[in-house]
């Protein structure tokens, strides 16, 4: 799994903060299951029940209103979604 950094808004005040970063998957198969959180400066992705944990600051010049998510292969499906605000 990657992470990518490089166009999360501001980046400038380190050459090496806009980056991408990866993590091992540690799966069996070709399924994922993922828990995101995003918050206003920081997004936690935590991985097949928490075998893999990513954890990315961020700082956005304005509010996020997409998320992307994509695979290697070309190749996607989400079986289940739900979002949650966080109070």
């Amino acid at each position: 799994m990657s992470f990518d950094r490089r166009e999360s808004g501001g980046t400038d005040f380190s050459q090496d903060f806009p980056a991408v970063t990866v993590s091992p998957t540690f799966g069996k198969d070709s399924r994922l299951s993922l828990r995101i959180f995003i918050d206003r400066s920081s997004i936690e992705v935590f991985g097949n029940d928490g075998r893999f944990v990513m954890t990315n600051l961020v700082f956005p010049t304005t509010s996020y209103t997409t998320l992307s998510l994509s695979a290697a292969n070309g190749k996607a499906k989400i079986n289940n979604l739900k979002i949650y605000t966080i109070k």
